[in-house]
């Protein structure tokens, strides 16, 4: 170091010496510093999808509400009580984060470390990938931390929920590992259950009748016999207990939870057991023979055994299970519905669609439509008799495949009757015989479309050929509206002391010279038939008539005006009549509204100049013919019922 000193330092004092014995001397040459490097780009390690309500991001020590995007590590992100989102990582990997939890994201070895602190995740398999795959190119390998312990997911699709004192693990598809804080590792495949931290222990809870009509029977776990269920003071349900329906329906509710058990007419079941702990619920049933529908809040794991090594599990939403001679059929209405048995791998009923299962496993089958099928509109009418469902649609691209609906018998949807998520832009809800029913589909966490539709039995409405319009006698002038055919007009009076008869005449207004109908009666009433009097305007008389042929008093002039009006408020329809024999074909005849278009059962009806329209049409399955009219913005829907031949 010191001889390098004694050479840069000559050199040093040389140059200051140069610089400042000439001003003509060059300047130094400028000396550049060097460029940094740009930093690398910051890859990220995910990306954040369809954040719904309350959900924040953490990043870099400062929070804001969370927008889809890529997410890094040292992210973090808490969603509130409505909070949901959806994390997607390489290879396709999806991560649904639940409500009222918190998640970090690491990486650990090239793969993710998603730090769960409280809540509910999902992992679910890309579609593309068969069951049973250990992983995939591109794949990312996952790992989820929670403060009892790692699961390590691989290839697998798992459920995982961390409440106060535990995680635990729902096993989907392939096989995980659990690795325990003393690090104890349990393998788990497809179907099991587990969990990290002291074993969960559900308090026992009993269950309510919340709602019975018709005729319901209880029956204590040691009674002998059943005993009818009062709807004001029903009793409540323990383990043990059974209940059947005989008529109408009844509806459970488990103590202090969102979930609902209905029992239609028909069905018999003894509640084995009950319990519930922090956004987890279990119920297991005998269910003997019958219709069962069950609801369930969302981002609740809600778990019914049906029958021994037979459960039917979802995280919200509504399906209904039915008794068959060897096995169930599962209705997933809306959210999807696990089918787990004993010994075998689970099996997912899609949203929107069935499934029966047999001895043999269990089949799937794909979503149908009812056969009245409403768009989503709003004001729509549906006049109707016995139709117990129908289906909602609405317009959508065709690549979207999870589309939320909510339904609910008022527009506040404080107490929706439906509310999950199905795969195809329709689903297929009950209706009520007289009410509303309001309906919103929700594409991500916005609206997408909504309507309404008001339900009722057919108004009875005459036929307008068998109108008797009432004409009384005095100064205001009568109109009568009529359409198709002239009605029946009744021409009325008060009765004249003395008369023995009396004597009607009608004439057309400013041709008094001639009647055009006159009629002889001992009665205070005249009734001329349908097509006498056509459209005009008419003047009549009734002069009353002594025993002896004497007028008593002299008729006096009314005035009557008959107009033809096809703007008739409703759809008239002549045939078919409900319950009348149907066949392959039936004839559809009546009259619209001026303006409007009618269709029948799909089929555009061709109206003449009076608006009337006559045809022939198949009926629907059950028999159905579905009338369907569109007046401008308003669609009302009329369903009649034929019967085989």
């Amino acid at each position: 170091m010191i001889a390098v000193r004694r050479l840069l330092l000559p050199a040093v004092v040389a140059w200051l010496g140069a610089a400042g014995c000439s001003e003509d001397a060059p300047a130094p040459p400028p000396v550049t510093p060097p460029v940094a490097p740009a930093p690398p780009a910051r890859k990220a390690a995910g990306a954040l999808e369809g954040p719904q309500g309350q959900v924040t991001l953490e990043r870099a020590g400062k929070a804001a509400p969370a927008k889809a995007g890529p997410v890094y590590a040292k992210d973090a992100i808490e969603t509130g009580e409505d909070g949901a989102a959806v994390l997607r990582f390489p290879g396709d990997r999806l991560v649904e984060l639940g409500p009222d939890g918190r998640f970090e994201i690491e990486e650990s070895g090239g793969g993710v470390l998603l730090t769960v602190q409280r809540g509910l995740v999902l992992t679910r398999v890309p579609a593309t990938r068969a069951v049973g795959d250990g992983g995939a190119d591109g794949d990312v390998e996952l790992t989820i931390s929670t403060p009892f312990g790692l699961t390590r997911v691989g290839g697998a699709s798992v459920q995982l929920t961390v409440g106060g004192d535990r995680a635990d693990v729902d096993v989907k598809v392939g096989e995980i590992e659990l690795v325990s804080k003393s690090g104890d590792v349990t393998k788990l495949g497809a179907g099991k259950q587990g969990a990290l931290g002291p074993p969960r222990e559900l308090p026992p809870i009993t269950l309510a009748i919340v709602a019975a009509s018709g005729r319901a029977e209880h029956k204590a776990a040691e009674a002998e016999t059943y005993a009818a269920v009062n709807p004001k003071k029903p009793p409540p349900l323990a383990a043990g207990d059974a209940l059947r329906v005989k008529d109408g329906r009844v509806t459970v509710a488990p103590d202090g939870s969102a979930s609902r058990f209905t029992l239609e007419r028909g069905t018999e079941l003894v509640l084995l057991s009950a319990g519930s702990g922090a956004g987890f619920e279990a119920t297991a049933l005998d269910m003997k023979k019958g219709e069962l529908a069950v609801s369930s809040p969302r981002a609740q794991e809600t778990r019914v055994a049906v029958a021994s090594g037979v459960s039917l599990v979802t995280q919200g939403g509504q399906y209904a299970v039915r008794k068959l001679g060897a096995g169930y059929e599962v209705d997933a209405q809306a959210g999807d519905v696990t089918v787990e048995r004993e010994g075998e791998a689970p099996v997912v009923v899609p949203g929107g669609q069935s499934a029966v299962i047999a001895a043999k496993g269990v089949q799937l089958r794909e979503a149908s439509r009812e056969v009245v099928t409403l768009p989503s509109k709003n004001g729509l009418k549906v006049f109707q008799t016995g139709v117990r469902r129908v289906t909602l649609t609405w317009d959508g691209p065709d690549d979207v495949k999870d589309w939320r609906v909510a339904v609910a018998s008022e527009p506040s949807f404080k107490a929706p009757t439906l509310d999950g998520v199905v795969h195809q832009r329709f689903v297929s809800v009950p209706v009520p015989a007289r009410g509303v029913l309001y309906w919103r589909v929700y594409r991500g966490d916005e609206e997408h479309e909504r309507g309404n539709a008001q339900f009722q039995p057919e108004p009875s409405s005459q036929d307008l050929s068998r109108n008797k319009n009432l004409v009384p006698d005095g100064p205001d002038t009568t109109t009568i509206y009529f359409q198709d055919k002239p009605p029946v007009v009744t021409f009325t009076w008060a009765k004249e002391e003395g008369a023995a008869r009396y004597e009607l005449k009608v004439y057309r207004e400013g041709e008094l010279g001639k009647a055009i109908a006159e009629r002889s009666s001992t009665d205070e009433t005249v009734a001329l038939p349908e097509s006498t009097l056509s459209e005009g305007k008419y003047l009549w008389s009734v002069t009353p008539v002594d025993a002896k042929g004497k007028e008593l008093k002299g008729g006096r002039l009314n005035k009557l005006h008959m107009v033809y009006d096809n703007a008739v408020p409703q759809l008239m329809i002549k045939s078919p009549r409900n319950g009348e024999a149907g066949g392959k074909s039936v004839r559809v005849a009546g009259i619209a509204p001026v303006g409007a278009r009618v269709f029948v059962n799909g089929k555009a009806m061709e109206l003449d100049e009076k608006a009337r329209f006559d045809g022939q049409v198949a009926p629907l399955p059950g028999g159905r013919v579905v009338f369907r009219m569109v007046n401008g913005s308003a669609e009302t829907y009329t369903v009649r019922t034929v019967r085989g031949r």
